[in-house]
């Protein structure tokens, strides 16, 4: 099989469960520019996140003789800590400082978005190495419970932000917690007598995930509030919702096409194509 074949594989899985969450946070979603962004930037963390493995715990971790005691050690340690933090800067670098990180929605969806770049990274590099027939394991399993890991700090992120950045503690456990639970994973997946508890924790985590979703529109600031811009009449020039047919000044018929639209949240002038405005960052609605 070519390498476009396998990467299309590898990435496959991680693009599905991006889509199936996504479309959760239906009230302001986030850039698709900017998420794309955040999953490059997780695929990117994988390459801090090898060679600090490497460096502290060598090539011959996982071979075959290696005791549970050590493999638990590298996992809890190394392991699990190094991947959730590289994917937690991924996030905190960029989208978490940007004017679209503004509710408690865009922690799950940003740091979904930074696993599953993360996921597919580590995907391809299983099927270079094993062949295609590993994606039949981390297709539902492993690429779904990076997402979930992920979640967990991405949630306590999103917390975070909306409480005026009072919580730092939150953030620090709960990147603690999903270390955590991505070291025993990894451990249930690495003894074949407990592979079913990791099924049954990215199973269990997948619920929860969606539950922090509809979470996070019960609580969006954005759930009653729709910015419809505004665009000057081309006969009196007073300016109107761009979803009027007439103008209430002058009862002229508003044209379909524009030349200028400004905000109806913060009254700056965009250009004609925007969706979002470059001021505040709010979602322009033109339908």
């Amino acid at each position: 099989m070519s390498f476009v074949g396998l990467l299309l594989i590898s990435f496959a899985p991680g693009l599905f469960w991006l889509w199936f969450y996504l479309r959760r946070a239906s009230y302001r979603p986030a850039p698709r520019r900017l998420i794309a962004v955040t999953f490059g930037l997780g695929c990117l963390a994988i390459i801090p996140a090898g060679i600090i493995e490497w460096v502290l715990l060598g090539e011959s971790f996982l071979e075959e003789g290696a005791g549970i005691g050590g493999v638990a050690a590298g996992m809890l340690f190394v392991v699990g800590p190094v991947e959730e933090v590289c994917k937690f800067l991924a996030v905190r670098l960029k989208a978490y400082r940007s004017l679209y990180f503004d509710e408690p929605m865009d922690g799950l969806v940003y740091a979904a978005a930074a696993s599953l770049g993360f996921a597919s990274i580590e995907n391809l590099f299983y099927v270079l190495q094993f062949g295609v027939e590993v994606m039949l394991v981390r297709a539902p399993v492993s690429t779904l419970a990076h997402l979930v890991f992920g979640c967990i700090w991405g949630y306590a992120l999103g917390v975070h932000h909306a409480s005026g950045r009072k919580r730092p503690l939150l953030v620090v456990g709960a990147l603690a917690l999903g270390a955590f639970t991505h070291a025993a994973f990894n451990l249930f997946l690495s003894v074949p007598l407990t592979i079913l508890l990791a099924i049954s924790l990215t199973v269990l985590g997948a619920f929860w995930v969606v539950g922090r979703f509809k979470w996070g529109r019960e609580v969006s600031p954005f759930k009653l509030r729709r910015n419809y811009p505004q665009v000057p009449c081309p006969g009196c020039g007073q300016r109107i919702r761009i979803i009027s047919r007439f103008c209430r000044f002058c009862g002229m018929a508003i044209p379909a096409t524009q030349a200028r639209l400004f905000c109806g949240n913060c009254d700056l002038e965009n250009r004609p194509d925007a969706s979002y405005c470059v001021g505040c960052g709010d979602r322009l609605l033109t339908s």
